[in-house]
Formats: C-alpha cells, sequence, structure tokens
C-alpha cells in the first residue's frame, strides 16, 4: 500500500442548499397516447416483441364494437390464437390493448 497519498479536502457548505425538485411520472398515460395512433398489426407486433410476453398475454380486443378479455398466445399472418382455441381474423379487429 502506498500511504503517500494527499488527503481530500472538505468543502464546508455554509448556507442551504435547495437544488431538488419533486417529479411525478406516469409511463402509462404517454404510451396510451402512443398506442391510439398505430396500426392494428403494429399494436400486434408490440404486444409479441414486448419483454412481459413469454407464452400468453391477456388484451382487450375490440371486434364490431364489442370489447372482450382475451387471451392470446400465438398469431399467424392474418389471425390471432386464443387460449379458447378461438381463432380472430386481424382484418376484423378495430382496437387491441393490453391488460
Amino acid at each position: 500500500m502506498n500511504n503517500d497519498l494527499p488527503n481530500v479536502f472538505p468543502g464546508n457548505i455554509s448556507e442551504d442548499v435547495h437544488n431538488t425538485q419533486d417529479v411525478f411520472y406516469s409511463r402509462e398515460s404517454i404510451e396510451e397516447e402512443k398506442e391510439d395512433n398505430l396500426s392494428i398489426s403494429s399494436k400486434i407486433n408490440r404486444i409479441f416483441n414486448s419483454p412481459n410476453y413469454i407464452y400468453k398475454k391477456e388484451v382487450f380486443i375490440k371486434i364490431n364494437g364489442i370489447e372482450e378479455k382475451k387471451i392470446i398466445i400465438g398469431k399467424t399472418a392474418n389471425t390471432l390464437l386464443t387460449m379458447d382455441n378461438e381463432v380472430i381474423d386481424i382484418n376484423k379487429i378495430e382496437d387491441i390493448k393490453m391488460v
């Protein structure tokens, strides 16, 4: 060990420092605004490429004005496959959101 190192000078703070800020950040609201501008195929690709998707994902799917909660497990070029073995045509989907 080398004991010939210089000492560190600790500076004195003589006044109160008020350089902190209170910040609130809600990530969900920002993502929802971005999601509204995406196409259905982009939303589906985002769901399957998300780090939260491993085998199945709960989503709200809106078809013919009716929004239903489904568990999707796979997709092909034109269809989604649900946990109940239901095949959903992607062209009929009006909106899709992650739960």
